[in-house]
């Protein structure tokens, strides 16, 4: 092993430090762009599940007055 190649090594590792550390910080934003844009998703169908149940209630309210004599 050539103890004298330590300055070499030495930037070698600093620079695959460096571009890791670019890849984390563009998988974090990644992450919590996707993770932002699944919570508006899940709320917006959270929100149509709702509305879907009220027009079933009073679709079966109306069925309900209609069919009493």
């Amino acid at each position: 092993m050539d103890m004298t190649d330590w300055k070499g090594k030495a930037t070698e590792y600093a620079r695959e430090k460096k571009q890791l550390k670019k890849r984390i910080k563009e998988l974090t934003q990644s992450r919590d762009e996707w993770k932002t844009k699944s919570i508006l998703y899940k709320d917006r169908a959270d929100q149509l599940a709702a509305d879907l149940n009220k027009i079933k209630n009073r679709l079966n309210k109306i069925i309900e007055s209609q069919t009493e004599p």
